[in-house]
């Protein structure tokens, strides 16, 4: 008779910064149903949870960890290990794979009384060095898409089974996941899963067909819940595995290792899945080209069957092409990895230590780095928390490696061949970028461990090519079986916010604009930029003491008004003191040319408030009444010389200060992206630019001087808070 092994597991993993109250819903529509369904049948299967979502387990319902620990001590479980907070592991350094390993093998340990032996491989992003720090680890096995396979040349016959890879003579056994299962399970009937188990049963019964994907699948992605569990989806595919037990074996990964032999020797490529594959292209143009060629080629249906194992997409890193922010968080948690790891043996055996690094591994977690369908690089709140735990990893390792309270040094911060300048004082970290005009990439507030800077730009997604197509039609949801093609709208008219950013915004950007330029073409990303300076390369100057921070930024460049270029010299430095709370800035222009130049000019000022929407989140200016003073708002205030951003949330306020009356504009930037939840419109951050209208002689020079300021309102909101209270 023909018999098959069955390896079956589920992937549960929640980003660190997400909602208590969308784990909660994941918690009560997947995890707590399927493992109470599990434990009603005779079955043997696997399942990982990442270390942030058994933390959160542990901390608010410890009955479902009861449960897994039932299902364990019957056998029924094998728990998989993993990085702790679900990092890529293969663009961080081994030092750090092997950490994020062993936390998370170690909490399964005590949580379980049980040693894991194999790991889910966040977005099963593969390179194969990996297999040195798994193996080094005690990792002997992890579980791949059958896509990895099939690019380095196996055949679908080729894929009853594992394999075993090895780097530098070190070896651990690989599983290729079945993506008709993916497919099918559990959008397929059930008889149709069944087939496809059945169809892999061999008269030696030393076939091992796999299955391994999202736990939220289950219940959690769009529609899955009715389906799974309200008409029964998941309770006849477990039912039929415990009828069909003559043929159909449900098995652990450990035990086919144990039991039956590899089918061979393998070396994979570079890979993901073929859906992140394609989402890592570097633009959206190689994108939409790849997704045309895939459809022509497919139309050729045996053609296609035949060799589109040879189709490929991209390589995960690209995304640190595609988004300049994810490059940007990305260097940011190597540099500060790096300062780990050549930290001296003293400062490594203080107790602080390691709750500094756990910070470090902490914003590690994938989800901020990447967007497909799923990643989070569009969500404020997840990179927020990546960036707060960096900012106290470095915060901890100052007060260990006890900083001076002032620094200022160059570095190619983002790897792209060109320095950046790096100040630091007790209460700011910024980065200059000296091949952006000398503009602030990065401003963290330490005491609030707090990324001014965190936001995202506007770029073209290809999936707004689906969000305009979903418009045009009366329904704004297109039903299909996979989750990768559901087109649903969180609110109607999405498209006419898509707006699109020609230039990374950032702060301290100098414009030269045309005198007609109003609000509403700051807006809509429309205004033309007349001036050389905020694309300069600009070489620093740089200046340092026991208390001081001051670097210059001087360049000659031009303005073009009336058809006609004309010399100008944009001068600029940012200043900061040890122990002070104030970040200086003074901007002077000269007018080079021989005749009188009508000038309008702005600094830009952009700031990551995270929430657009929020009564606790606002503006304020000294003697003017703000209509709508939420972040999201746009506006203009004339004739002023400050404006703050309050955020109560937090506890600080940000107040910029203009020497000169300025006219401020305020402007949101809001992206429309794809969630597993459909599309929906973002806050991202709030651009501000404070713009003067001015003429100069030949050879007259203006001048401006600005400061930032954050405050920590913290005790003020309570004392207030106290008094609505009483």
């Amino acid at each position: 008779m023909k018999t098959v092994n069955f390896c079956f597991a589920t992937h549960n993993h929640q980003p660190i910064g997400n909602f208590d109250y969308v784990i909660e819903e994941a918690y009560e529509k997947s995890y707590l149903p399927f493992f109470q369904l599990a434990e009603k049948f005779d079955l043997r299967f696997a399942t990982h949870f990442s270390g942030i979502l058994l933390e959160w387990l542990g901390k608010h319902h410890p009955e479902q960890l009861a449960i897994l620990q039932s299902l364990v001590k019957n056998d029924q479980l094998e728990i998989i290990s993993g990085g702790y907070y679900e990092p890529i592991l293969a663009v961080f350094s081994e030092e750090d794979q092997r950490a994020q390993i062993q936390k998370l093998s170690s909490l399964i340990k005590s949580t379980f009384a049980t040693k894991p032996d194999g790991l889910w491989l966040a977005e099963r992003i593969w390179e194969q060095q990996l297999v040195t720090s798994l193996a080094d680890s005690g990792i002997k096995y992890t579980i791949l898409d059958d896509t990895h396979f099939r690019a380095a040349g196996l055949e679908e016959e080729d894929l009853t089974g594992y394999y075993l890879t090895e780097n530098k003579g070190k070896t651990i056994a690989i599983f290729p996941i079945s993506k008709a299962l993916r497919y099918t399970i559990p959008f397929a009937s059930v008889d149709e899963t069944i087939k496809i188990l059945h169809d892999a049963a061999s008269e030696s019964g030393g076939n091992i067909i796999t299955f391994a994907d999202d736990g939220e699948k289950f219940g959690v992605w769009p529609n899955t819940f009715k389906h799974v569990y309200h008409d029964g989806w998941l309770e006849e595919f477990f039912r039929k595995l415990d009828e069909n037990t003559s043929w159909l074996k449900t098995i652990h990964f450990s035990e086919a290792i144990a039991k039956l032999p590899p089918k061979g020797r393998i070396y994979l490529p570079n890979a993901s899945y073929a859906e992140m594959m394609q989402w890592s292209l570097p633009t959206a143009k190689a994108e939409l080209k790849y997704e045309e060629f895939v459809h022509t080629l497919s139309e050729n249906k045996e053609e296609w069957k035949e060799y589109q194992q040879f189709v490929r997409g991209g390589f995960w890193r690209n995304f640190f092409v595609k988004y300049p922010e994810s490059n940007h968080l990305h260097k940011r948690a190597l540099e500060i990895s790096t300062r780990f790891s050549s930290a001296k043996a003293s400062v490594q055996n203080d107790k602080k230590y390691q709750r500094a690094y756990d910070h470090l591994l902490a914003a590690e977690c994938n989800d901020p780095y990447w967007h497909g369908v799923f990643g989070g690089i569009y969500l404020a709140n997840l990179r927020h928390e990546v960036y707060t735990n960096l900012i106290l990893a470095e915060r901890d390792l100052d007060t260990i490696e006890k900083f001076k309270g002032i620094s200022i040094a160059t570095k190619d911060l983002n790897a792209d061949g060109k320095e950046d300048v790096a100040i630091k004082n007790n209460f700011f970290s910024i980065y200059l970028d000296p091949s952006r005009g000398g503009s602030i990439s990065e401003i963290d507030y330490m005491p609030k461990a707090f990324n001014l800077s965190n936001f995202i730009n506007r770029i073209v997604e290809p999936s707004h090519q689906k969000l305009k197509s979903a418009e045009k039609s009366e329904s704004t949801v297109v039903t299909s079986k996979s989750i990768h093609d559901i087109v649903v709208t969180k609110e109607k008219g999405l498209e006419k916010h898509l707006v699109y950013d020609w230039y990374r915004h950032g702060s301290f950007i100098d414009h030269f604009l045309s005198t007609d330029v109003i609000l509403s073409d700051l807006r809509a990303m429309t205004f033309l930029e007349h001036g050389t300076f905020f694309k300069a390369t600009i070489k620093p100057i740089i200046e340092s003491s026991a208390n001081n921070a001051k670097v210059t930024f001087r360049h000659q460049g031009n303005v073009f008004y009336n058809g006609s270029s004309h010399p100008v010299t944009l001068e600029k430095y940012l200043h900061v003191e040890k122990d002070s709370d104030l970040i200086t800035a003074h901007i002077s222009i000269t007018n080079n040319s021989e005749h009188i130049l009508p000038i309008r000019y702005a600094t830009e000022w952009t700031f990551g408030m995270l929430a657009g929407d929020a009564d606790d989140r606002y503006y304020e200016s000294p003697g003017v009444e703000i209509r709508n003073r939420k972040m999201k708002s746009t506006g203009e205030i004339l004739a002023a010389t400050e404006l703050s951003l309050i955020d109560e949330w937090t506890g600080f306020k940000l107040s910029l200060h203009a020497q000169k009356p300025c006219t401020f504009w305020r402007t949101p930037i809001q992206t429309v992206s794809l969630s597993e939840a459909g599309f929906e419109r973002v806050y991202q951050g709030s651009i501000i630019f404070a713009l003067w209208d001015f003429s100069l002689k030949p050879g007259e020079k203006w001048d401006v001087g600005l400061s930032i300021r954050v405050t920590d309102i913290q005790e003020k909101i309570k004392v207030q808070k106290s008094k609505v209270n009483i």
